[in-house]
């Protein structure tokens, strides 16, 4: 008779490896036992003749098989290693023995070594993040920008949550089974964000351009060219030098013709001209009665 498998995508945060732990419990109580455990995949086995304890061990093993054989000396069936450092084991239940002979840590302090390990690799990360959302909250209030307050949004939120992780896991008194984020929609929110920092940074118009005449036999007036598309309210950024014998002017007009923004004179330069367009259609303008120069860049 072959045998029956199924496959569970479920995620867990490292701070609720407990609430993991629970889970495998309840599948083998309902027949169902671990092939192999995985951060996002795990397989499972129709077996109702066993019943098993699980336990989750975190830590970089340099010699695997004495690891391993250490926990068989203990009365642990290894199961699987994930890649990055989590290890499965179980022991066959009996109803009859203390509860106390399926706790993996029999002792507290070497249940803190282990939270501990995984508790410096989140502050690890989780500092670092906290710092680089201090330096883009910096960028945001210079060069204020809706793709840039999503990354700001999503690194500060990771970091938060890596940081309150750690401490769940320094804590010995936590109840690793519901504390902390979600993991699903920790990543779900990174996925999100993540996704709309692209979007948002794909829809931004991006333009450079130069127009040059070394003189000219009649004025012009009001030159439109380069029409470009804004696709949602924002903050955007010019780039603007010209210089020219007699005096010139460069617009950027919207769709009904009304200039959103104006330069004047025989000489400018200047990067980072804040503007605050909407969504719809903008193009190019400028007038001159002379030779001149003109760049422009826009993002």
């Amino acid at each position: 008779m072959a045998r029956e498998y199924k496959n569970v995508y479920k995620a867990y945060a490292a701070w609720n490896y407990e609430k993991e732990i629970e889970d495998l419990n309840k599948a083998s109580d309902q027949g169902w036992q671990l092939v192999k455990g995985g951060c996002f995949h795990s397989r499972f086995v129709k077996n109702p003749s066993l019943r098993y304890r699980y336990q989750l061990d975190y830590q970089k093993v340099e010699d695997m098989g004495r690891y391993i054989e250490t926990f068989r000396e203990q009365g642990w069936e290894y199961v699987n290693s994930t890649f990055n450092g989590w290890h499965y084991f179980r022991k066959l239940y009996d109803p009859s023995r203390p509860e106390e002979d399926y706790e993996i840590f029999t002792d507290t302090e070497s249940l803190m070594e282990m939270t501990g390990r995984w508790a410096r690799i989140a502050l690890g990360l989780g500092i670092p993040l906290i710092l680089f959302a201090v330096l883009f909250t910096v960028r945001m209030i210079i060069r204020p920008k809706l793709p840039t307050l999503v990354q700001l949004l999503v690194m500060l939120f990771e970091g938060v949550i890596l940081i309150h992780g750690a401490f769940i896991m320094r804590n010995k008194d936590a109840n690793r089974k519901n504390s902390g984020f979600p993991f699903g929609l920790f990543a779900a929110v990174i996925i999100l964000g993540c996704t709309a920092f692209i979007v948002l940074a794909q829809l931004r118009p991006y333009m450079y351009t130069e127009q040059a005449a070394s003189s000219i036999d009649e004025p012009i007036v009001d030159d439109r060219w380069n029409e470009f598309q804004v696709k949602y309210p924002d903050f955007y950024y010019l780039d603007l030098e010209f210089a020219s014998e007699l005096p010139m002017s460069f617009s950027i007009l919207n769709k009904a013709g009304e200039a959103v923004y104006t330069q004047e004179g025989t000489e400018f330069k200047k990067e980072d001209n804040r503007l605050w367009l909407t969504p719809g259609t903008y193009a190019l303008s400028f007038s001159s009665d002379a030779g001149f120069h003109l760049k422009i860049k826009i993002d």
